[in-house]
């Protein structure tokens, strides 16, 4: 048979037949395969990574810290209407898409060690905000807050828990400018204000060339460069604790954390996206805060047991497979 004859669908099948395989190829690594440990020796903390397979590794050493949050809890509720889905907020993909990326964000929160986050509506998150926020995470991806926990004032629900401890993780719209009902959108004048002190959120499209001197970028390998919806911190208070990561576009910044009260708010900007994804896991898994501090870096590449020492912080962030991470975990410094 010439090469010209060979049918269409044959070709068509042989191609979906090494994306299946390439998919298998990837996806065979899960936390099984790998682990890590540390240990306190004076003045160091010595790490050991077992890894099955060939992996590029990073540990980095923190001070400072949220710790890793004992729940997480994502909100979407499809009998609220978000602005998200409305449009109202620029998603970067249709309606539906807000779901998936709510199933996804487990998936990607599981291969850094938290198996235990779970989806709440508007009733679970009203429930669940009625306690201390200590020690517990939420993210929310709607670009909307739903009535059970915001009304538009400072007496709502939501910023009483942030202040009491709670960690708010925010993608997706400007913070604070939507009251989600079941079947409309309410406009908050000055919402922001409400939650960060100040409008330092515009819906400006942009995005980042310049990455932010901290050294976070490169040791937890963030890679979103939208800064839209991002804060500009040049408009916070001048008594603002934050803390900005990543990349910034002059004005905005890609991520940026921010010390409410007892708690904290982390802004990731941009559109749903994977790498926003994997950003925001770092940011939950590692349990980084306005007060953080990057101590001390190692890299290098592991195939079975590999060693090492860094200079003591008060916790340790392990990842294998850099911009492809297919492994996680922080591990807490006890003397």
């Amino acid at each position: 048979m010439e090469r010209s004859d060979i049918p269409p669908i044959a070709v068509a099948i042989f191609i979906i037949a090494l994306v299946l395989v390439g998919e298998a190829i990837v996806i065979s690594d899960s936390r099984d395969d790998f682990s890590s440990s540390i240990a306190v020796d004076g003045d160091d903390i010595s790490f050991t990574i077992n890894s099955h397979g060939s992996h590029i590794y990073t540990a980095v050493s923190l001070k400072g810290t949220l710790g890793t949050p004992e729940t997480v809890s994502v909100y979407y509720d499809e009998n609220y209407v978000s602005a998200a889905s409305s449009g109202v907020a620029s998603t970067g993909a249709r309606a539906l898409d807000e779901n998936y990326y709510v199933e996804q964000i487990y998936d990607t929160l599981k291969v850094r060690g938290i198996d235990y986050s779970e989806v709440v509506d508007a009733e679970g998150l009203s429930k669940l905000m009625s306690g201390v926020g200590e020690g517990n995470a939420v993210i929310v991806i709607s670009g909307s807050l739903p009535d059970t926990v915001y009304d538009g004032t400072s007496d709502s629900k939501v910023i009483d828990w942030i202040e009491s401890g709670g960690r708010l993780y925010w993608i997706g719209g400007v913070l604070g400018k939507y009251i989600s009902h079941k079947d409309s959108l309410e406009t908050v004048t000055n919402g922001t204000t409400l939650f960060l002190g100040s409008e330092c959120i515009d819906e400006v499209e942009s995005r980042g060339y310049d990455l932010i001197d901290n050294g976070f970028r490169d040791a937890l390998c963030i890679q979103s460069n939208h800064t839209t919806y991002g804060v500009d911190v040049s408009k916070l208070k001048d008594d603002t604790e934050y803390l900005t990561l990543g990349f910034t576009d002059g004005f905005r910044s890609s991520i940026t954390t921010v010390k409410v009260g007892d708690g904290s708010i982390c802004v990731l900007g941009g559109e749903y996206t994977i790498r926003q994804r994997i950003d925001l896991a770092q940011m939950v898994v590692t349990g980084i805060g306005p007060e953080t501090e990057l101590v001390d870096v190692a890299e290098g590449s592991v195939s079975g047991t590999q060693n090492g020492v860094l200079q003591k912080g008060d916790s340790v962030y392990i990842m294998l497979g850099g911009y492809f991470p297919v492994y996680g975990e922080s591990h807490e410094v006890r003397e």
